[in-house]
């Protein structure tokens, strides 16, 4: 039985709902402020990682 895929956000998806560039989510994931879930090459994220990474720069 398969269980349940947590749905994941695309950088670009990240970087809109945050409004700010493609770029400067990567720069992040480099810097190690956001962790993502790799597919490949494709970076991935965990809505959850991106709502503590918010909480944590207030």
């Amino acid at each position: 039985m398969i269980e349940a895929v947590p749905s994941l956000l695309t950088l670009n998806t990240v970087a809109t709902a945050l409004a700010v560039s493609p770029h400067t989510v990567r720069s992040w994931v480099r810097k190690g402020r956001l962790r993502p879930v790799r597919l490949c090459r494709r970076l991935l994220f965990d809505p959850a990682e991106v709502a503590r990474m918010v909480a944590e720069a207030r």
